[in-house]
C-alpha cells in the first residue's frame, strides 16, 4: 500500500441475539436498533515508531443534520501485540444512515479526559496536543504512549440485517523533518564529532490532534462541499520553539559519497505562509569537522521538490504524514542542500538495522527529587547480534545534563554528574531493569534541571529524561 501506512477495515455485523438482549430503555437511549461493529486493523510496513499502544473508536449518528454521539471506547494493546500487522476488535453500535467514525491511535495521556468528554464532532476539531506530551524533550522520538495518529470516515450507512464494509486511512498527527549528509569526493574528509549538533528552528509547541483523512477527500475543502469539511489547519501565533540534536557517540562518524541519515525531528502540522519566510522551519548544522575547520551551515525550508523530480513547489504548509527530507552535500567550501517532500509511508526510517529489531522502554520521562531517591524502569530488545559493528543487547550511552532553562551544561559544571544509572544484568542482556538514582540535594532555584540518558541496542537509541523535582 502506497498512500498510508495504516489502514483500518471495519465490518458492521448485526446479531439478532445481541439486539434482543438489550432492554427497551437501552434501545430508547441509543435512538435505534443496535448492532455489532467488527473492526479489523491492518498495519502496512509499520516500524517501531508506528506501534499501536491504544486505539479509541468514536462514532456519531446523523452527522449531516445534528450529530449525536453513539460510542466512545478505547482498546489497549499488550506489548506483544503492538507491532502486529493485523488485529481487531468488536464494538456495539447503532444503525443509522448517516454515521461518522473517528479513530484516535496513541492518544497522549493528558488528552484522555478531553477525548472521553467529546459529544460533538466539532469538539474533536478543537483538540490540540502538546509536543511535550507526545514526544521527548527535543522532538526526536515519540513518548512511551506512541506516535499520535488519527483517521476520519464519513457518509457511512448502517442498516439492520446487512453487513457494511468500509476502509479508513490513518495519518500521523505530525510531519517528520530528516537531515541526511554526504560529501563530494573532492573533500578530503567530513566527519561528525562531539562538537556537531543540529538545530531545528521555528518548530511549534503543538498541533491539532484530529483532522479529516486525505484519502477521504474531506480535509480543508472550500466551496460547495464545505459542509463535509472536517479538521482545521493551525495558523501559528507566537509559540515557536527550537529543538536540538547532539552527536554523542564516542567515535567520529565519517561521511562519504553515500548519503547517511543523521537525525530526524517531529513537527506539528501548520501553515508557514507569512511574508519574508518569518514562520518557515530553519535547519542549522553546527560544528561539522572539515579540512578547513569546523563548518556551520543553515537552510530555510521555503521550497521542496516532490519525490522523483518535478517542479519545485513553494512551502506554505507543513502537512501531517509527510516527510520533509533535507540532504546536505558537503562541498569544498560550502554545504549545498536539497529538499524533497515524501509521503511518510514511502520514506522508511532508514536507521533500523533490521526491520524486526526493536528497543522498548517502559517509561521515558522520570521525576526524582533529592539525594538517594531512585526510579526503576524496564528495557527490552531483541537485538542479539554482534556482527554488524554494534555490541549485542542493551547498552548505556551518554548522559547529558541540562539546567532548568534547557541549556546543555559542560561536564565540569556544578549541576552535572548527579545521576547514576545501574543495570540489573550485565551489559548486553536483552532484558534490563534500569535504576536511576540521584545524589546530592538541590536548592529551590535549581529545581527543574534534568539529565538525558541514552539507552542503546544496535543503532537504535531511546532517550530517557530524568528531571529533578
Amino acid at each position: 500500500m502506497k498512500n498510508n501506512i495504516l489502514h483500518i477495515v471495519f465490518t458492521l455485523v448485526f446479531l439478532v441475539s445481541c439486539i434482543s438482549e438489550r432492554s427497551e430503555k437501552d434501545e430508547d437511549m441509543a435512538g435505534g436498533t443496535r448492532g455489532m461493529m467488527s473492526i479489523e486493523v491492518l498495519v502496512d510496513g509499520a516500524d517501531e515508531h508506528d506501534y499501536v499502544h491504544t486505539a479509541r473508536f468514536i462514532t456519531f449518528d446523523d452527522v449531516s443534520v445534528f450529530p449525536v454521539i453513539d460510542i466512545n471506547e478505547v482498546v489497549a494493546f499488550d506489548t506483544k501485540e503492538q507491532d502486529a500487522k493485523k488485529f481487531g476488535t468488536t464494538l456495539e453500535v447503532s444503525s443509522n444512515p448517516d454515521k461518522m467514525l473517528v479513530v484516535v491511535v496513541n492518544e497522549p495521556g493528558t488528552m484522555t479526559a478531553a477525548l472521553e468528554a467529546v459529544t460533538f464532532p466539532s469538539e474533536l476539531e478543537d483538540l490540540i496536543f502538546q509536543m511535550g506530551d507526545a514526544f521527548n524533550f527535543n522532538h526526536t522520538l515519540p513518548a512511551s504512549s506512541g506516535l499520535p495518529m488519527t483517521g476520519v470516515k464519513r457518509k457511512i450507512t448502517v442498516t439492520e440485517g446487512n453487513t457494511t464494509r468500509e476502509k479508513i486511512n490513518l495519518e500521523r498527527g505530525v510531519a517528520r523533518v530528516e537531515l541526511w549528509l554526504k560529501k563530494e569526493d573532492a573533500v578530503a574528509f567530513a566527519r561528525l564529532t562531539n562538537s556537531f549538533r543540529v538545530l531545528l528552528e521555528k518548530t511549534y509547541t503543538g498541533g491539532y490532534l484530529v483532522a479529516g483523512t486525505e484519502a477521504d477527500g474531506t480535509r480543508f475543502q472550500t466551496g460547495a462541499d464545505v459542509e463535509n469539511n472536517f479538521g482545521r489547519m493551525l495558523i501559528p501565533a507566537s509559540d515557536y520553539e527550537y529543538v536540538g540534536w547532539f552527536y554523542g557517540a564516542s567515535n567520529p562518524l565519517e561521511l562519504d559519497d553515500t548519503k547517511q541519515l543523521i537525525c530526524a525531528f517531529y513537527t506539528p502540522e501548520r501553515t508557514c505562509s507569512a511574508p519574508g519566510d518569518v514562520d518557515k522551519l530553519v535547519l542549522d548544522i553546527i560544528g561539522l569537522s572539515t579540512p578547513d575547520g569546523l563548518r556551520d551551515s543553515r537552510t530555510i525550508l521555503s521550497e521542496f521538490s516532490p519525490e522523483g523530480g518535478g517542479n519545485v513547489q513553494a512551502l506554505t504548509e507543513i502537512r501531517r504524514n509527510n516527510v520533509y527530507r533535507i540532504v546536505g552535500i558537503v562541498k569544498e567550501k560550502t554545504v549545498q542542500f536539497e529538499h524533497t517532500v515524501i509521503p511518510w509511508s514511502d520514506a522508511g526510517q532508514g536507521i533500523i538495522i533490521d526491520p524486526q529489531c526493536f528497543l522498548r522502554v517502559s517509561r521515558d520521562n522520570l521525576y526524582i527529587s533529592n539525594d538517594g531517591k531512585s526510579v526503576i524502569i524496564t528495557t527490552e530488545t531483541n537485538y542479539d547480534r554482534a556482527d554488524r559493528g554494534f555490541p549485542k543487547g542493551i547498552q548505556l550511552g551518554t548522559v547529558s545534563y541540562y539546567d532548568k532553562n534547557g541549556d546543555l551544561l559542560a561536564p565540569s559544571h556544578v549541576q552535572s554528574d548527579w545521576l547514576q544509572v545501574a543495570m540489573s544484568e550485565v551489559a548486553g542482556s536483552l532484558l534490563q531493569k534500569l535504576t536511576f538514582t540521584v545524589s546530592g540535594n538541590l536548592s529551590s532555584v535549581d529545581i527543574g534541571c534534568y539529565a538525558v540518558v541514552e539507552i542503546k541496542a544496535g543503532n537504535l537509541t531511546k532517550e530517557v529524561r530524568v528531571t529533578r523535582s
